[in-house]
């Protein structure tokens, strides 16, 4: 037991005074300290929980300090704290056998410091999932679905349109996000013009405002934001090279980007991408004042040194496009041709999982402008951007951009954003030759439902699901998602389970998922919400399927069947 010992009033006051005399008598008081927090747990299983089952356990402490409980595999064990504050319920859901931790914690008060404890149990998984192929016989009730016409208007995906941004004047409001994405626009292109800091110094406070006040507008309005930094949009090749300055010297860019980390951390949740920009006309590369032209050492020493700041800059769960192939091996994130994305690398965080492409001159002829100065570079973008997201826009007429070489090309490099308004006679031509409206359906997802079979509903019982989907887009959905079953039922009661598959790993072409629920009542209905995980309030940023009156927009759910 510690021991504390505390002056008398009267000697307090007495040495303030600057007093000398010495303290008589017994003036120091023994105060006992409480002893340190004691969390405990009560009802976490002993023994293994087998998947579908749930338990209820309470967390006790001698403090009064706030206590926050959590798991490491929220999506196996699915935490709901009861009505009582210190007692929670887990459902386990798991096709695999596996350990979760669950980790009370307890803040400090006047007596006690931070507190933590964890407790273990073992979820006992229902085994491996055999998915069904598109043609095989699938035991119990079938749903069929019919596919939708045209396009199916979805996030982070399709045609945009864009807003350069010099200034307060630029920033669009959330009323102009809003009527861009009633015109079918979802996603946006936001250039940020940094042109009158290129001569030096730092981002003004007034202008980083301005980056803050555009990623408000989006998130109002509903969209996400293709985001691009550069010091010059306005550039002629044949005039302004090389006497117009460009970009500014490169530990200068480099502050800026530091500068620019919080404003983008904080708005990870409407940042769709990231392209590398900064560097040269359109923040494309090229005519580099400081930088120097692609080719030299030099020129991708600066640029590694832009990438590294960007990747430490940009929030993890973000991508960054480079604009050509060429530089992923440059700067040193790949090793070899052979070294590519694979369903095991892809979405795992590291650098080379992070780096996409933009390809500003597709279709403009057998290079696109220098893209592919080699044939091996196709082969490599061609893989990898089934695993990173792939935008871009055209930048001329050529026979290379007629619609049945457009649509193989946005076919093979799974292409997910495509801008609307450049180049002007590419997209004319596209209307003309009744590509267009294809191009507009499939860039990105496009999910829909085949059938669904589900076991008997058993109230309180574990319930199977097999869902078979083709997704007839271009790309999988790129960025983290969530995919849960949710069972709603005749008053509206809730219970949401994991389905256990990752929307990124659905591909173009057949796929299928199984997963289960337990529903809480003889009626009810079954949807799929397909949520972002950094706006799962916001039913607009949730994925529709691309079946009949099955979305509904003001839930975000996908309407699987109806028991009555």
């Amino acid at each position: 037991m510690k021991k504390i010992f505390v002056l008398s009033a009267a000697v307090l006051v007495a040495l303030l005074q600057g007093c000398q005399q010495e303290p008589t008598g017994n003036v120091a008081t023994e105060i006992q300290e409480k002893p340190d927090p004691e969390i405990s747990f009560s009802g976490v299983p002993k023994d293994t929980l087998e998947s579908g089952k749930s338990f209820t356990f309470t967390v006790g402490s001698l403090s009064d300090g706030k206590i926050t409980v959590a798991v490491d595999k929220p999506t196996a064990a699915i935490l709901k704290p009861n009505a009582d504050t210190t007692a929670y319920k887990i459902t386990a859901f798991s096709a695999k056998t596996q350990k979760v931790t669950i980790t009370a914690t307890q803040v400090s008060t006047v007596h006690y410091a931070n507190a933590k404890k964890t407790a273990s149990f073992i979820i006992h998984g229902y085994g491996a999932v055999d998915l069904p192929g598109p043609d095989d016989a699938i035991t119990g009730t079938e749903v069929t679905y019919t596919e939708a016409t045209g396009v199916v208007y979805g996030p982070e995906r399709g045609l945009y349109t864009g807003f350069e941004i010099s200034s307060d004047a630029d920033v669009p409001t959330a009323a102009d996000i809003s009527a861009k994405r009633v015109q079918g626009y979802n996603v946006l292109l936001l250039e940020f013009n940094l042109n009158q800091f290129v001569s030096g110094g730092g981002i003004s406070a007034d202008y980083l405002t301005v980056v803050q006040k555009a990623f408000d507008a989006v998130r109002a309005g509903g969209c996400k934001a293709i985001v691009r930094f550069a010091y010059i949009f306005a550039y002629n090749e044949a005039t302004d090279w090389p006497s117009v300055v460009t970009d500014p010297e490169v530990d200068k860019v480099l502050d800026h980007v530091e500068q620019l980390q919080p404003v983008l951390t904080k708005n990870e949740d409407v940042i769709f991408v990231v392209q590398a920009g900064f560097v040269g006309a359109w923040g494309e590369w090229y005519y580099s004042t400081h930088f120097k032209q692609p080719g030299s050492k030099e020129s991708y020493e600066s640029r590694k040194q832009l990438m590294d700041a960007l990747l430490k800059a940009v929030p993890a769960s973000r991508q960054i496009e480079l604009r050509t192939p060429e530089f992923k091996f440059k700067l040193g994130y790949e090793k070899s041709l052979a070294d590519t994305l694979t369903a095991d690398t892809a979405h795992d965080g590291s650098t080379k999982s992070r780096l996409g492409g933009h390809n500003d001159c597709f279709l403009a002829d057998a290079e696109d402008r220098g893209t592919f100065p080699a044939d091996s570079l196709r082969t490599f973008w061609k893989a990898e951007s089934r695993y990173t997201i792939m935008g871009g826009e055209t930048c001329g007429l050529s026979d290379y951009g007629l619609c049945e070489n457009t649509i193989k090309d946005l076919e093979d490099y799974h292409w997910t954003y495509l801008n609307d308004g450049y180049h002007e006679g590419v997209i004319a031509r596209w209307k003309t030759d009744g590509c267009y409206n294809t191009i507009k359906e499939r860039l990105g997802y496009r999910l829909v439902l085949k059938d669904v079979h589900y076991d008997a509903i058993t109230v309180g019982q574990q319930c199977k699901v097999t869902i078979r989907f083709y997704n007839k887009g271009f790309a999988a959905p790129q960025n983290p998602r969530e995919a849960w079953l949710v069972w709603v039922d005749p008053d509206g009661g809730e219970e949401k389970y994991p389905l256990g598959f990752d929307p990124c790993t659905w591909h173009s072409g057949y796929n299928a998922a199984v997963g289960a629920f337990i529903p809480t009542s003889e009626k009810g209905t079954l949807y799929l919400e397909l949520s972002d995980p950094l706006l799962s309030s916001k039913p607009e940023y949730s994925l529709p399927l691309a079946n009949t009156d099955i979305f509904d927009p003001t839930t975000g759910y996908n309407k699987l069947f109806e028991i009555n």
